[in-house]
């Protein structure tokens, strides 16, 4: 194998990928094969092969071949050559051949390449918003879904782009922080099951028996006759697709989207296919630098396989914080690293969010408030609650204040993986028979409550019941310490009618349906303003965890309990309901706040606590009134009342201030 022309130099650099440098461009691969491996040119766009260049014996032992060469790298695309197998470089910056979302892979070992970052990006004054836990309130969406809607309003719709062009919204509805699901290159064509899990290739000469074996296999049966099972480390998933599509019963219908990317991917590369140009890497750029001036932060969900060594993870994150400016990472499934991943300097300036953290970590971690976790403990005892089980109250009543120094918390009510808002209050059970795995995929343990009727409903009682209910979460989510997060389009009743675990649907089932923000401007008002409320006071989100004590002696606990009597909350198992009183003086506020949870069914009385001189209760919120928010002259002053009461599924939020007139 000749160097056809290009001016091949020796190259000492360690790091695998490529780089763009004036002398040349860098290669660097780690070989499997015994012999020297090779790269493939292929001009832009092609997959003939227009040069096959052997890598140079490496100055070290080892499998780790490097070299530089001299060619424009905008004209074309590579591959390497490792002893008979054509592989893509896991570490390619940009990927080629999977530019349109969904389309039928080429199968040739030549159809998918890596292609070149080149050319300097105009960051300007780009710099980290750098926001703290505490001051976050965090939207986490999909892409694609997010604009791919028609009625999205938007050019470029289900790219970076067209998440770009909504913006204002997500400003103007008051988050700051966007948690975007994978957005590095993935494989959206999903393997048949049969064909996944038993690696299953026919023979030649199959007769019809054993067709009809193969059958069963595909319908969830498992075969017996381990002629047709391979291992899986003996055959690539390509070779095992491309024998389905020659298979006369298949067809590409057959085969499934994997809608949400998580799974193995090029993880160094930005999704070809969410870009509405032929740059994906020069998009998402502008996409984080316009995130950045606005104030708002940009979190990338990773789900790295669990082939995939620390090392690799490192260089990875390191070259999404360092080349794309973003502002921090949220592991999928790899919680066995999230010690490890916490101690590396890039987590000095970054977010990291897992669903766990040792305890060791979080106490080595409390001087720098970086890392986070993300689990389902709020999600489930709020959801339990707020349909109404009990023994639930002492469960919420922490989870309203955790907030333990060196690790936030980041509060839900829903997630991806789950029922929307709306699905939530409106079916009993999960939907998910068009998933194709006959309704056995999705959580069973949903604490969904319909309100009365499952699913669609046009009866007036069941509906505002419903909208209630959907306050009452919101309010459970920010009115807590913590850091909230809200699901995309929960604020203008998004569903997905039901099926709680949409992975493989790239359709209206999952792509936000923006007409909806029109017909449920209520809510979507309700949920901006209660975003601010939470914002404009800092007793709601503070930096630390709660004592419920005086320790200021200020007459007042930072956070106290009250049920019937004043300053004697009851947190019995049969009851539902209780009043949180916030001293704002622990937070730099000269008021109070008394939050009445009702979750019974019953209007439920609630005790007032005494307040200083000169100052009165103001009823500011209520989730039972269409205007859940009155302006200020229209606040009612509670005038020598010791006890109200709260409607039923009810929250009420008191104020207590110095008297206007005083």
């Amino acid at each position: 194998m000749g160097d056809y022309g290009f001016k091949i130099l020796q190259d000492d650099s360690r790091t695998p990928g490529t780089r763009v440098c004036r002398d040349g461009v860098h290669f660097g691969f780690y070989a499997s094969a015994s012999v020297c491996p090779a790269l493939l040119l292929y001009k832009k766009g092609s997959e003939e092969v227009a040069a096959v260049i052997s890598f140079p014996e490496p100055s070290a032992p080892g499998n780790f071949y490097s070299m530089k060469v001299k060619l424009p790298a905008d004209a074309y695309e590579y591959n390497f050559l490792d002893g008979d197998e054509v592989v893509t470089d896991p570490y390619a910056r940009r990927l080629a051949g999977r530019e349109t979302y969904g389309q039928t892979p080429s199968f040739s070992p030549h159809g998918l390449r890596g292609a070149f970052a080149t050319g300097k990006y105009a960051w300007g004054e780009d710099r980290l918003p750098e926001l703290p836990f505490h001051e976050t309130v965090m939207y986490h969406l999909h892409v694609r879904g997010f604009t791919m809607h028609k009625n999205s309003g938007v050019r470029g719709k289900g790219t970076f782009s067209g998440l770009r062009r909504k913006i204002p919204y997500l400003k103007a509805l008051g988050v700051n922080q966007v948690k975007l699901m994978p957005v590095y290159d993935f494989s959206e064509l999903e393997i048949p099951e049969y064909l996944f899990r038993h690696q299953i290739l026919e023979k030649d000469s199959m007769g019809s028996a054993q067709q009809d074996q193969m059958e069963t296999c595909g319908s969830g049966a498992v075969s017996n006759s381990s002629e047709y099972i391979l291992d899986e480390s003996s055959v690539s998933q390509r070779d095992i697709m491309a024998h389905a599509f020659e298979r006369p019963h298949m067809s590409e219908t057959d085969f499934r989207k994997n809608y949400w990317g998580y799974g193995p991917g090029f993880y160094f590369a930005p999704k070809a296919s969410y870009a509405s140009s032929d740059r994906a890497d020069l998009e998402f750029k502008d996409l984080v630098k316009a995130f950045h001036a606005n104030g708002m932060e940009i979190i990338l969900e990773f789900a790295f396989d669990t082939g995939t060594d620390i090392g690799t993870i490192c260089d990875c994150l390191n070259y999404w914080a360092d080349e794309y400016h973003v502002d921090g990472f949220s592991m999928v499934g790899r919680d066995d690293l999230s010690a490890e991943l916490a101690k590396l300097p890039l987590f000095a300036s970054r977010k990291l969010i897992c669903s766990w953290f040792p305890e060791s970590t979080i106490r080595e971690n409390r001087k720098e408030h970086r890392i986070a976790q993300l689990n389902d403990g709020f999600m489930n005892d709020a959801r339990r609650l707020l349909k109404g089980d009990a023994g639930m109250l002492d469960a919420f009543s922490y989870r309203t204040r955790q907030n333990p120094t060196g690790c936030a918390q980041i509060n839900y009510m829903t997630n991806h993986d789950g029922f929307t808002m709306l699905d939530l209050v409106s079916y009993n059970m999960k939907y998910n028979d068009e998933n194709g795995e006959m309704g056995r995929d999705g959580s069973d343990s949903n604490f969904s409550w319909n309100c009365g009727e499952e699913g669609p409903c046009a009866k007036r009682k069941i509906t505002q019941l419903r909208l209630q209910q959907r306050k009452n979460a919101y309010a459970m989510m920010l009115l807590s310490q913590g850091t909230p997060m809200l699901l995309a389009g929960d604020e203008f009743g998004n569903t997905q009618l039901g099926n709680n675990n949409p992975w493989c649907q790239d359709n209206e089932c999952t792509w936000l349906d923006w007409s909806r923000s029109k017909t449920n401007r209520e809510l979507t008002e309700y949920v901006r303003q209660l975003i601010a409320f939470r914002k404009k006071h800092p007793m709601l989100h503070q930096k630390a965890e709660l004592q419920c004590a005086d320790y200021r002696s200020t007459g007042y606990p930072d956070l106290s309990y009250h049920g019937e009597r004043a300053w004697y909350g009851d947190l019995r198992h049969s009851s539902l309901h209780m009043g949180c009183m916030y001293s704002g003086f622990y937070a730099g506020e000269q008021s109070f706040l008394y939050i009445a949870w009702n979750f019974h069914w019953e209007e439920q009385q609630f005790a007032l606590p005494l307040l200083p001189e000169q100052y009165f209760w103001y009823r500011v919120f209520d989730t039972s009134l269409a205007n859940s928010f009155p302006q200020p002259d229209e606040q009612e002053q509670l005038t020598d009342v010791r006890i109200f009461a709260a409607p039923p599924r009810t929250v009420v939020v008191l104020e207590g201030r110095m008297s206007e007139s005083t």
